[in-house]
């Protein structure tokens, strides 16, 4: 049976004024219990922060680069969400990636690739997704 999201307003000690988890708790451990707590500290005193809904993109333009041989299902599984993947088995230089980089949206890496400042000057359209 699927979790279903439940967002448990938690108030951290350094930061009082603001609430910050959310967790996953599936129905049957879901009991009366949690849900009381909830409620108590839901309408109690402090600010509760909604958590933000995400929304899907039209990404039919979206490119993603992915290097360092990331896995063929990660590729498929782009693939099939509307990204354009161009896929690498090896690393590329931050020369390679500051020529590159302009053209894609998201980038993947593993642990050879370097992103170095000048690649994140270059990545015109991973900052712009960003903002």
């Amino acid at each position: 049976m699927p979790s279903n999201p439940i967002a448990i307003p938690f108030v951290s000690d350094s930061d009082p004024q603001h609430v910050h988890v959310t967790v996953a708790i599936s129905p049957p451990a879901a009991s009366s219990v949690i849900q009381e707590r909830i409620r108590r500290i839901s309408t109690s005193s402090a600010k509760v922060r909604l958590p933000k809904v995400l929304h899907p993109i039209e990404n039919g333009d979206m490119r993603i680069l992915l290097l360092e041989n990331i896995s063929p299902d990660a590729v498929k599984a782009f693939e099939a969400n509307g990204w354009k993947v161009d896929h690498h088995k090896k690393a590329m230089s931050e020369d390679d990636l500051v020529q590159q980089i302009g053209k894609y949206h998201a980038i993947g890496i593993r642990s050879k690739t370097k992103i170095t400042e000048r690649v994140i000057k270059a990545a015109s359209k991973v900052c712009k997704a960003l903002t």
